[in-house]
C-alpha cells in the first residue's frame, strides 16, 4: 500500500472509499478476466400472473440494447407497447448540435458570462442541454441561491430534487454530481442540514 505515497498513508487516512462491481455470469471460466461480459433473462409468470423479468450481468456500454430486449421479453405481457425507440434518441440533455461538446460549452459560457468557468464546464458536462433549464431565469451569480462549496449552488440542489429524483445530500455530493469529492465535511454537512 505504501510503495509510492510520500509520506506513508494508514487506513485512518481514508476519508471515503468506493467499490465498483460488475456483475458477471457464471460461464464456468476458471480465468475471472475470460468470463463474458454479456448478459442472460429469465422470465417468470404466465397465465393469470405478473411477469417477473431477472437481468444477470450486463454493463453500462449495452444499456440500451439490454433494455430493448428486456421489453421485448415483456411484450407478450403488455400487448399495446410501441417498439424499439432509443437507438435513434439521444439521452436527456445530449442532444448538442453536431455532437459537438466544445463549440456547445463555449456557448453556454457566452450566454452565461457571469457563470464561473468550472459551474459552466459542470453544467455543461452534466445536463448537457437540460443546463438551459437549470439556469432557467438566471442572470447573476446570486441568482443561483446559496453556494455550498465547489460549483454545488442551491439552483443545482433544487433542480436534482425536483428533476432527477435526489433525496439527499449523498444522492446530491456521490450519486449526481461527485461533488463529495470537493467540499470538506463541514460544506456537506450545511448541504445535509438545508435538506
Amino acid at each position: 500500500m505504501n510503495r509510492y505515497p510520500r509520506p506513508p498513508i494508514a487506513p485512518s487516512d481514508v476519508v471515503h472509499y468506493l467499490s465498483g462491481v460488475r456483475p458477471l455470469l457464471d460461464d464456468q471460466q476458471t480465468n475471472p478476466s475470460a468470463v463474458t461480459r454479456d448478459y442472460s433473462f429469465e422470465l417468470a409468470g404466465g397465465v393469470d400472473e405478473a411477469p417477473l423479468l431477472s437481468i444477470f450481468g450486463g454493463k453500462i456500454t449495452t444499456y440500451r440494447r439490454l433494455a430493448e430486449q428486456a421489453l421485448d421479453r415483456l411484450r407478450p405481457f403488455f400487448p399495446a407497447m410501441r417498439g424499439a425507440w432509443t437507438a435513434t434518441t439521444p439521452l436527456p440533455g445530449g442532444d448538442i448540435a453536431g455532437a459537438d461538446f466544445a463549440s456547445f460549452e463555449r456557448q453556454l459560457r457566452q450566454r452565461h458570462g457571469w457563470l464561473p468557468p468550472p459551474a459552466a464546464l459542470h453544467y455543461a458536462r452534466c445536463y448537457g442541454t437540460r443546463a438551459e433549464r437549470l439556469l432557467d431565469g438566471a442572470k447573476a451569480l446570486g441568482d443561483l441561491g446559496r453556494h455550498f462549496g465547489a460549483a454545488l449552488y442551491q439552483r443545482e440542489v433544487d433542480y436534482l430534487r425536483s428533476e432527477e429524483w435526489a433525496a439527499t445530500a449523498e444522492d446530491i455530493l456521490w450519486r449526481r454530481t461527485k461533488f463529495g469529492l470537493h467540499l470538506s465535511p463541514g460544506q456537506a454537512a450545511t448541504l445535509e442540514e438545508s435538506l
